[in-house]
């Protein structure tokens, strides 16, 4: 019988410096979409406030939140891997990076001691029975009072958006199909009912803001999807491909198309709960 960690999605990105300029990249695009790091609806005067970022990656967040707040303010970034965390020498005195898998508990020194936890871009990682372990083990870092922000985009929300009612698309039109259901086991009812979720687990939910893609970032969001692909190059089975060469055209009649205009277009949601 297979283990619950060999049950889980296997992470299928790279984790070398292209993989890390896409992760940076994303960072601009969801800030430039949002519109902020930390939600509005979260309390941001404390000086001595904790955040936990979990799946930090590059720790781009984490760097950028730590700039943005009191040197008092304590960072701390989890990660599964250390692969891409910047060298400790390059970090400011306030911002701690970990290695931990975030489906394990915590370590007690960890627990029930931050004010706000940050969750974003969890999709490709989690599927519906291993969210609420995941959500369980996020609300756990929490103080009181604490604030838990995630967002993510909308996979349901996918859909082609061409430049004009004849333009054939087939390739975009592939890609929101694999917006809605990657592969067969994948399952991401999770995201669209986090609110439902945060309200099952105790949460009194602050915010649960549907972010629209706005036209002008549309371009841009298409390159993160392709940076993505050829990230994943590797498992052909996660994105129904005979082969690696049969991504590889893929991947470039999807440059093509989108280089004229069709794109996926897709909703992001950002849930704030507020831990009792």
């Amino acid at each position: 019988m297979a283990t619950e960690e060999e049950q889980r999605v296997p992470y299928m990105f790279n984790r070398d410096f292209r993989s890390s300029i896409r992760l940076n990249y994303n960072h601009w695009l969801v800030k430039e979409v949002a519109g902020y790091l930390l939600h509005p609806s979260i309390p941001q005067e404390d000086p001595n406030l904790r955040i936990a970022d979990v799946v930090t990656g590059t720790a781009i967040w984490s760097l950028k939140t730590a700039a943005s707040l009191p040197p008092n303010v304590q960072i701390h970034g989890f990660d599964i891997s250390p692969h891409q965390f910047p060298p400790a020498t390059s970090l400011p005195n306030n911002l701690h990076l970990h290695t931990h898998d975030c489906f394990q508990s915590f370590a007690p020194n960890f627990l029930h001691s931050f004010d706000v936890v940050h969750a974003q871009f969890w999709l490709c990682l989690v599927n519906d029975p291993d969210a609420p372990t995941l959500l369980t083990n996020l609300i756990s870092l929490l103080k009181p009072g604490g604030y838990l922000q995630w967002f993510e985009p909308l996979p349901l929300s996918a859909r082609t958006v061409r430049p004009a009612a004849d333009f054939a698309s087939p390739a975009v039109d592939r890609l929101t199909a694999q917006w809605h259901k990657p592969k067969p086991s994948s399952t991401y009812d999770w995201v669209e009912s986090l609110p439902r979720a945060f309200r099952k687990e105790g949460l009194a939910v602050m915010a649960a803001d549907c972010i629209p893609l706005a036209p002008r970032y549309r371009f841009f969001w298409g390159h993160s999807q392709l940076a993505g692909l050829e990230d994943v190059a590797a498992d052909v089975e996660m994105l129904r491909v005979e082969c690696a060469e049969a991504l590889k055209l893929w991947i470039g009649e999807l440059n093509a198309e989108m280089a004229r205009g069709a794109c996926v277009d897709t909703s992001f949601i950002c849930v704030v709960g507020r831990k009792p």
